[in-house]
């Protein structure tokens, strides 16, 4: 399923893969909140915008993630005010590169907040999808 999410939503989540294209893990984390979570694919497990960033920097001077990063939004939940639940695909593509949007090769599960100054990443997950 394709949602339509808030502008600032996809904004947020473009600008995210738009850090993850550039290899600068400053703009990656500009939106994650200090206690932020994350977890990638392999399982590894940050807390705290230092920590996410730093396993930015280690990614990217390790060759992965991939050289150019969009973020799909697959499903949209707003279960309560300021509160947003955003799946999107994960893709080694380019904003303007087609994807398929029933078979994305990882599913992001992104937890966001709303604040007075916009929305925040709380927590993201990642998880390959099996071939």
């Amino acid at each position: 399923m394709n949602a339509t999410a808030p502008a600032e939503i996809t904004a947020l989540l473009d600008d995210v893969a738009a850090g993850i294209t550039a290899r600068d893990p400053d703009r990656c984390v500009a939106r994650f909140a200090p206690d932020a979570r994350s977890v990638i694919a392999n399982g590894a497990r940050a807390v705290g915008r230092d920590a996410i960033r730093a396993a930015h920097v280690a990614a990217f001077a390790a060759g992965g993630p991939p050289k150019s990063a969009r973020f799909a939004v697959l499903d949209l939940h707003l279960p309560w005010p300021g509160l947003a639940i955003v799946t999107t695909g994960a893709y080694a593509a380019g904003a303007g590169d087609e994807v398929d949007l029933d078979r994305p090769p990882t599913v992001v599960t992104w937890t966001l907040l709303r604040a007075d100054d916009g929305w925040w990443v709380a927590a993201r997950q990642f998880t390959p999808v099996a071939g």
